[in-house]
């Protein structure tokens, strides 16, 4: 038997998360449209592997994105 787990009520005052702001968000959706876009040229052979980590690196400084690091 399978005893349920104990939920507790989630209550945003007592937790440390941080709001994502407009902005943020904005630059997360543009960076990962770059990403998929560079990663079609890539497969597509219009551009090299070294060319795709350059532009990628460049997109990463330009755009800020919060959590492409955590996902690469």
């Amino acid at each position: 038997m399978i005893e349920a787990a104990n939920h507790l009520p989630y209550n945003p005052q007592e937790t440390n998360y941080t709001k994502i702001t407009q902005e943020e968000l904005q630059r997360e959706v543009d960076y990962w449209r770059a990403y998929k876009i560079l990663r079609k040229m890539l497969k597509a052979g219009l551009i090299s592997e070294e060319e795709f980590d350059k532009i990628d690196k460049l997109n990463l400084k330009t755009f800020s994105p919060m959590y492409a690091q955590l996902m690469a």
